[in-house]
């Protein structure tokens, strides 16, 4: 019974994780480019500009904008190598990290 089950989300895991997902995501990224009016690309001076403006009335123990960027930075970049190394690891098994 158990076999079957893991046989089943064997093929279910295998069908998501193709193609399908692949597809989906890059038809997301299209559909709210479109929706949103390229605001990615629209934006991107404004917020370059709001990054590395100096704030004038910074009060003592304020984070400047840019210190708020780097620490969300950090923490998504450390996340993201910590699952990247775990589903390499998943994956392709231990070989797969080098």
């Amino acid at each position: 019974m158990l076999d079957q089950v893991n046989n089943l989300l064997k093929q279910v895991d295998d069908f998501v994780w193709g193609i399908p997902l692949i597809v989906l995501i890059l038809a997301v990224g299209v559909f709210m480019t479109i929706r949103l009016r390229g605001l990615q690309i629209t934006k991107l001076p404004l917020a370059i500009r709001h990054m590395v403006a100096n704030e004038k009335t910074g009060e003592h123990g304020e984070v400047s904008s840019f210190a708020a960027l780097c620490t969300a930075l950090s923490a998504t970049i450390g996340t993201g190598n910590i699952v990247g190394v775990a589903t390499a690891l998943v994956a392709g098994g231990p070989g797969a990290l080098f």
